[in-house]
């Protein structure tokens, strides 16, 4: 727009740093040249072309569970790379060959000079214990000319051969400061802009992520398209604000890049408030603090699935006395049916009378009709929250339980917990009270639900399963202790 053009005038570019020695002139690069930097936690693995991450392994993930696994290997793509840097006004593109001008085991230095004059400096650099790298991009004005451009950073993913699913997200995401925005594939094909400002981009999948983040924090925006027209491709830019270069000068712009598995304790020593990628929905702030309690049970009892049985059953302690105010209030509505049934038939055509004389006999046994659902609804947002953490935690991956159960984040095997949680199911439904439910819903609670629940829990994570298999269980206790004691009440 005008506006946007005329501050764009106006608005003073950020300094440029005069260059206190000759620059070297770059000799143009012949061939690719592949090189890596590595630490105790991953290794990277670099080419000149475009002076790139090509891909990364991470040491301590394997690619599956138990012996078989290998170390996983990021971006195995050849077309996925993370890393690259382009200046649009100077023709600086993705496809140029760098200059590798120097390489240790923990840092690679990539030099390249557009025919206008730009000179372009990267150096890598990776330190011990991190799975984050400083990338430290320099740009050299040597030319006669007075330049303005803006340096644009992405991030490129194959998706084509990556499995969909309707639970878990995977794609590009950005993070504006206040929200983490994930972009679907159909909208990044649309080449989808960010409305404003970005603190970082990149790309994540349920238990890793590419993420490039400029350590002033400061972008300009998030831009998405497709790579060589292919709707699986997606290429995820961010551009800093337009700089000025007279020549002789040069401007240096330093960032991170993460490459690594989603896990707090990793993430927020970088300082960028990378850990903002776990995103735990609407109940996040109720979500963090279990992952928190599952992890300290780990701690104390060193399995992953006894510490989900030890957290459900504190979860369903402090909700004990809700639940069984619940289930006495379905109780009393259960006992109160045949009069309510009267009460319909007797003012079937006067429906004023009808709610007067409901309200009355609801009055007078002292029940609230709400009384039974209002107690679950308090639970929805803890159930939900530790439903998104057993999910998305990575530290469920391959975590393993008791026999056949060797990893708490893939589907059981042979669907043993599936169909118990099922059969749970069953017996729940059978003992629940029914209180104003037709025959149709009666059947449907008990036999549909049970077989619905089963059909889905048999995909998903074994650790989830376990989680709801328990809360049935102990539900199931609870109900036939309520029965029992009411029985004794009703004796008496």
């Amino acid at each position: 727009s005008y506006i946007s053009f005329f501050f764009l005038i106006i608005r003073r570019p950020p300094r440029s740093t005069p260059m206190t020695m000759p620059v070297e002139e770059v000799i143009p690069a012949q061939a690719i040249v592949k090189t890596s930097i590595s630490n105790e936690l991953i290794s990277i693995s670099l080419t000149n072309l475009g002076g790139k991450i090509e891909s990364s392994t991470l040491k301590e993930y394997n690619d599956a569970a138990g012996s078989k696994g290998k170390p996983l290997v990021l971006m195995p793509e050849e077309i996925s790379a993370a890393g690259q840097t382009t200046l649009a006004a100077s023709g600086l593109t993705n496809n140029v060959l760098y200059q590798l001008v120097e390489a240790t085991p923990t840092k690679a230095i990539y030099a390249y000079q557009t025919p206008g004059g730009i000179k372009i400096e990267k150096e890598y650099t990776l330190e011990p214990g991190h799975y984050d790298l400083e990338l430290k991009v320099t740009i050299y004005n040597v030319s006669q000319n007075v330049v303005t451009d803006s340096l644009t950073y992405s991030t490129v993913q194959d998706f084509t051969s990556k499995e969909s699913s309707n639970y878990v997200f995977s794609g590009p995401i950005y993070y504006t400061g206040a929200d983490l925005e994930e972009v679907a594939l159909d909208d990044a094909a649309k080449n989808t802009k960010s409305e404003g400002a970005v603190k970082w981009t990149g790309i994540t999948e349920k238990y890793f992520m590419m993420v490039t983040a400029p350590e002033d924090g400061k972008a300009a925006g998030a831009k998405l398209s497709t790579v060589g027209g292919n709707d699986k491709v997606i290429r995820i830019s961010m551009d800093t604000d337009a700089f000025t270069l007279t020549p002789g000068t040069a401007k240096a712009f330093s960032s991170r890049i993460y490459v690594g598995p989603k896990l707090a304790s990793l993430m927020k020593p970088v300082g960028l408030e990378l850990e903002a990628a776990l995103n735990y929905g609407w109940f996040d702030a109720i979500a963090r603090p279990l992952l928190a309690l599952l992890n300290l049970l780990y701690g104390l009892v060193g399995n992953y699935g006894i510490a989900i049985l030890i957290l459900t059953a504190m979860i369903k302690g402090v909700f004990w006395p809700l639940s069984a105010k619940s289930y006495s209030s379905m109780a009393k509505m259960k006992e109160l049916q045949p009069k309510v049934q009267a009460l319909k038939e007797k003012y079937s055509k006067d429906t004023k009378r009808l709610n007067e004389e409901m309200a009355h006999l609801y009055k007078t046994y002292k029940v609230n009709p709400l009384s039974g659902c209002l107690p679950m609804l308090v639970q929805i947002p803890v159930f939900f929250a530790l439903y998104r953490v057993l999910l998305y935690s990575i530290e469920l991956r391959h975590a393993p339980f008791v026999f056949w159960l060797q990893d708490l984040s893939a589907p059981d095997p042979y669907y043993i917990t599936p169909v118990v949680m099922g059969a749970s199911m069953f017996i729940q439904q059978k003992m629940a009270p029914t209180a104003g439910t037709s025959e149709g819903q009666m059947k449907f609670m008990l036999y549909g639900m049970p077989i619905l629940f089963t059909w889905l829990f048999k995909d998903f994570p074994a650790g989830l399963v376990v989680y709801w298999l328990m809360n049935n269980v102990l539900s199931i206790i609870q109900q036939a202790f309520q029965t029992k004691r009411a029985a004794k009440a009703k004796a008496a």
